[in-house]
């Protein structure tokens, strides 16, 4: 569930820089010798979140970075803008590419640095600083500062464009290095709060000062010039002791948990001082660091978008209600004007006899217009047709209003009745022409206002939540579909993995297939309790083979396919013959089956991300959004591909898409999929397709240009 960071009475909200060592630690540990793939901007209030992907020796790794507060491996799936900015574009063009050599932390300070290999021989460094509202520096490898996210003159050095990075000047005493007598020397020079002097001192953090104080059984608060030298010399060894726990690698990440089990701290070790809480111990830190955090970064992250969007949809709703309001003024003015029109009509000798009776006193006889209103008043006493019809005259406007079956107007004392009456009626028409006017800007208004409705629904649904990926099964590095008869077919995504699937995976009871052309995915059907494989399931596994073969690149409508035993594999050649990576001799016969129709399904089915389980999303049940503990249950959208008679068991939310020259490539047909994933979805299920990975569709379809198929 998405949390607040303001909402909760935290023990901890960043990094400390022993944090950043046992990090620094651990992602060294498995990103040395790895390649940085790509680097993004994670929307956020100041644009300064970036998302590192790497290509480790563990494999593909997410890299989160906050310089304000964390740095961590991530297995949330974060959404990134379509356009990279300046900074990234240029991040990309020399950080892309490069392989990490080491990821260390200077000193015990809070400077995280990745070193980069360089083909100049020198490394390159990109540092991440933790401090001072957080930055970026790449330095070249003679260390000038190559570029950096803010540039900014400080009292005690400067990070400008072209000039040498300096290291800020460290705080305190190295503690990695120090011995008993220079620790309990430095003590005695001090004056004030153990505590305060440990944490200043040394560098080390408030609380791991207090866990310090806490295991020498010292009160923090003693004053250091009233300590014993045998005081000094525990709180010494003690220090020691923990320092040398974290430099052989004892760590014992936990998150702290207050009493309604919500993380409010994290640790990589395990701490006397928080002896009161409950605590849930983690694998890694770094999983440590991505589960607190992730629980803020829906709101924190994605604030700014949120508010972006929210004022958008809020503008053009005020325009469509002035539009609104203006088309209702001009329809009662349209009334008012028409309804004059015809009254006027009705009475134009009164009308045109109280016109010329006043202009005639006026012109002719001299009189004022009081004179004459009190004259037309008298009329209206003796009951004169054409002043009973009388009620004021405008002087300057020279004007009068009369009153026609109680309806007041004005008319123009210079012009007859009939030309007032085409005034009025001219005020009706461009009335009309507003109101067509306004109507067709309102029609073009809502639509603006429903695109926008659906960018805040994406908006919010991404803000809503931060998905972990579920742990990947083996089977789930390859392409691999589930067979109507509930086998499990495995293919191959390039020469590697095909190597991989038949050394590795291949077992004795199974069926090898593979498309008669060159540029294909070796299948295989598992069969490792040894049953009797349906006649469909070898059907179904054939199209699968063919459909990820270059006949879909060639855009051909079908491809030869056959299937063979494993015993009739073999990866060793004649003599003087040479074997590609991912190539194969097959001995004996070959079962060629007919020809498969290429055409495949893409789905997107959801299951359980609470639990990280396979428990589907059953939106029939109006309850089935709530846990137990009351609250929303979260389901990842998992991508699926497979024969259509397969894939239909598995998901009702799929496309059918075939090869086509002159179709989609492939990321802009992902995007249309996403889209139709989104409009096939129960209003319930929305929130959770939104969320579906452009990337992992991309990644699923065949390669090659390729249209959806009409059913």
């Amino acid at each position: 569930m998405a949390t607040n960071i303001n909402n909760l009475k935290l023990i901890k909200k960043s990094i400390s820089n022993i944090d950043i060592f046992v990090l620094s630690h651990e992602l060294n540990a498995v990103l040395e010798d790895g390649f940085i793939q790509n680097i993004y901007e994670v929307p956020s209030k100041e644009g300064k979140i970036l998302l590192i992907k790497c290509r480790s020796k563990d494999g593909k790794k997410n890299i989160i970075i906050d310089p304000k507060r964390r740095i961590n491996f991530t297995e949330f799936t974060y959404p990134v803008p379509p356009f990279p900015s300046q900074f990234i574009t240029s991040l990309r063009k020399y950080m892309k590419g490069r392989r990490i050599e080491r990821v260390y932390q200077y000193k015990l300070d809070r400077i995280l640095i990745f070193q980069l290999k360089s083909s100049e021989g020198k490394p390159w460094k990109f540092i991440v600083e933790f401090f001072g509202g957080g930055n970026y520096i790449l330095v070249d490898g003679d260390d000038m500062t190559y570029m950096a996210k803010s540039y900014k003159k400080m009292r005690d050095r400067a990070i400008l464009a072209k000039k040498p990075y300096l290291y800020p000047p460290s705080r305190g005493v190295d503690l990695w290095d120090i011995n008993d007598d220079l620790f309990i020397d430095h003590l005695k020079e001090s004056t004030g709060e153990l505590v305060r002097i440990i944490a200043r001192s040394f560098n080390v953090g408030g609380a791991f000062s207090e866990e310090i104080c806490k295991r020498a059984n010292i009160d923090k608060k003693s004053e250091v010039t009233n300590l014993s030298n045998d005081q000094m010399r525990l709180i010494y060894n003690t220090t020691k002791n923990m320092i040398e726990s974290l430099q052989k690698s004892k760590f014992s990440p936990r998150l702290i948990l207050n009493k309604e089990n919500i993380p409010v701290g994290f640790e990589p070790i395990e701490m006397q001082l928080y002896s009161n809480f409950d605590s849930k111990k983690l694998e890694s830190f770094n999983q440590v660091v991505d589960e607190f955090f992730s629980r803020f970064d829906s709101d924190e992250i994605f604030d700014g978008e949120v508010k972006e969007s929210q004022g958008k949809l809020s503008k053009n709703e005020k325009i469509l209600k002035k539009q609104l309001e203006k088309i209702d003024e001009s329809k009662k003015i349209r009334e008012r004007s028409i309804t004059q029109g015809h009254l006027i009509y009705q009475y134009i000798p009164q009308i045109d006899t109280l016109i010329n009776t006043i202009m005639t006193q006026k012109r002719e006889k001299k009189r004022s217009w009081k004179e004459i209103t009190n004259i037309l008043k008298m009329g209206k006493e003796k009951q004169i047709p054409e002043c009973l019809i009388f009620d004021k005259i405008f002087e300057k406007e020279v004007a009068v209003q009369i009153k026609l079956e109680e309806n007041l107007f004005k008319l123009d004392l210079k012009k007859s009745a009939i030309d007032n009456a085409q005034i009025i009626y001219d005020r009706a028409k461009k009335a009309k022409k507003k109101i067509i006017g306004a109507k067709k800007a309102s029609i073009d208004t809502k639509k603006k206002i429903e695109r926008q409705k659906e960018v805040h629904e994406d908006v919010e649904a991404r803000k809503a939540i931060l998905l972990k990926r579920p742990k990947m099964k083996w089977y789930e590095k390859f392409r691999w579909f589930i067979s109507s008869d509930n086998f499990l077919i495995v293919g191959g995504r390039d020469a590697s993995s095909n190597e991989a699937i038949v050394k590795k995976h291949m077992s004795k009871n199974d069926l090898f297939f593979h498309t008669d052309v060159r540029g294909a995915s070796v299948c295989i059907i598992k069969n490792d309790d040894n049953l009797n494989i349906p006649e469909q399931t070898i059907k179904e596994t054939a199209n699968f083979a063919s459909c990820y073969s270059s006949a879909w690149k060639q855009g051909w409508g079908n491809a030869d396919i056959f299937y063979v035993h494993p015993e009739q594999i073999s990866k060793s050649p004649k003599s003087g013959e040479y074997l590609k990576k991912g190539s194969f001799i097959v001995n004996g016969t070959k079962n060629f089956l007919t020809k498969p129709f290429l055409e495949i399904g893409i789905g997107v089915k959801l299951i359980s991300a609470n639990d990280q389980n396979e428990e589907e999303a059953d939106s029939t049940n109006e309850n089935s959004s709530i846990n137990e503990e009351g609250e929303e249950k979260q389901f990842y959208p998992m991508v699926l591909a497979g024969p259509i008679s397969a894939l239909k068991l598995q998901t009702n939310n799929f496309v059918r898409i075939k090869p086509s020259k002159s179709g989609l490539k492939t990321s802009k047909l992902a995007k249309k999929i996403l889209g139709k994933f989104i409009f096939k979805a129960r209003p319930s299920e929305k929130k959770w397709v939104r969320l579906t990975s452009i990337d992992d569709l991309i990644r699923i379809i065949p390669t090659g240009s390729a249209e959806i198929a009409q059913k």
